[in-house]
């Protein structure tokens, strides 16, 4: 009864175990399934921004490093968004001439009413980039996948660009730098708008020529003629005045020349005058020098003529005055007797002594020894 009893426990406890291990296995494999089912894989290249959206809070985190990123798939969704600079072509059927195919929606050229009324067909070329750091405002504001490149890159772009070239006349559209003035500022205008929304645009070109309506066209063409053939006299008008210019200047440097001998002749002129009234008057110079020197030479020796004269009359004058001293004594009286006498000593005395009166005359002898003295 034992053994039996014994083998019974050991059967019912080996079925035991086999029942746990079964529902052991099958809690791994829901667990398994479970993480299958919810661990995901995302993967963020250079060129891309990845974005985690949390489904219960609604949070979005952006992730710029490149690499793997596990994340689970019950409670957050994984996108990537590129970063690179892309292009929005916008330029179909432009080149095609007569070709009715259809075009795509997204490259359909932008039709344009100029100012005064004609409809012009241009083609747009747009390349644009999503700002990285601004990431999660693209998101909110456009949404997953690449809906921020319809509802802001195409549609918006292509409305500025509509409002700043429709301010142009036909003519002037016909004008490619009024043209790209106009795109600059429509580029200025749309990255104003769209980078608060984290999208900035790199350039807006016009890669072919606009699409006039076919009379227009015939138009411009007659206009062009017309334009050349008034490049071609205005051509011929800058030619001959080109050449009126060339005379000009060729007389111009003849009389230049001209004025310029005229100039030289007078110069030398001038030098030589100069250098005639230099000789001049250093041969004045040296007339006065002569004259002054002879004169003050004339004046040297009439001085010195003068000077032995007066000194000689001074000494004859001395002499005579000596000689006056001399005669104003007792010896000059006698002297002037002696003169008496030899004047008297051949003087012969006739006739007879009477008087007719009786009075008595003085006889004086007025003249000065030495005038008689020099008889």
């Amino acid at each position: 009864m034992e053994d039996k009893k014994g083998s019974v426990d050991l059967e019912t406890l080996q079925k035991f175990r086999g029942g746990g291990l079964i529902w052991l296995g099958l809690a791994l494999l829901l667990v398994i399934i479970f993480l299958f089912n919810t661990i995901r894989i995302g993967r963020v290249t250079g060129e891309q921004v990845g974005i985690m959206l949390s489904k219960i809070t609604g949070k979005i985190t952006v992730i710029h490093q490149s690499g793997a990123k596990i994340y689970n798939g019950f409670t957050n969704e994984f996108y990537v968004l590129d970063k690179t600079l892309q292009t929005l072509d916008m330029s179909g059927g432009l080149g095609e001439g007569k070709d009715k195919r259809r075009i795509r929606q997204d490259k359909e050229p932008l039709k344009i009413k100029t100012i005064d009324g004609s409809d012009v067909y241009v083609a747009l070329k747009v390349q644009y980039k999503i700002i990285p750091a601004l990431a999660d405002v693209v998101v909110r504001t456009s949404g997953l996948d690449d809906n921020y490149k319809k509802k802001w890159a195409r549609d918006y772009i292509r409305s500025k660009c509509r409002n700043h070239l429709g301010e142009l006349t036909t003519e002037e559209f016909y004008d490619a730098s009024k043209r790209d003035v106009k795109v600059l500022q429509a580029q200025k205008d749309a990255n104003e708008r769209l980078s608060p929304f984290g999208i900035e645009i790199d350039s807006i070109v016009i890669p072919q020529k606009p699409r006039f309506y076919k009379e227009y066209e015939e138009m411009i063409k007659k206009k062009k003629l017309a334009d050349q053939a008034v490049l071609e006299e205005r051509s011929k008008a800058l030619a001959a005045k080109q050449a009126q210019q060339t005379l000009i200047v060729e007389e111009t440097n003849k009389k230049n020349v001209g004025i310029e001998r005229f100039k030289g002749e007078m110069e030398q002129r001038v030098i030589a005058a100069r250098a005639e009234g230099e000789r001049a008057r250093k041969a004045a110079d040296a007339y006065y020098d002569r004259v002054v020197i002879g004169a003050k030479a004339n004046l040297y020796q009439n001085k010195k003529d003068a000077e032995g004269v007066l000194a000689k009359k001074k000494a004859e004058a001395k002499g005579i005055e000596a000689l006056k001293k001399a005669l104003e004594g007792e010896g000059g009286r006698n002297m002037v007797k002696m003169e008496y006498a030899r004047k008297l000593k051949g003087v012969k005395i006739t006739g007879k002594p009477f008087t007719i009166q009786s009075n008595i005359e003085r006889f004086e002898h007025l003249k000065s020894p030495a005038t008689t003295g020099r008889e």
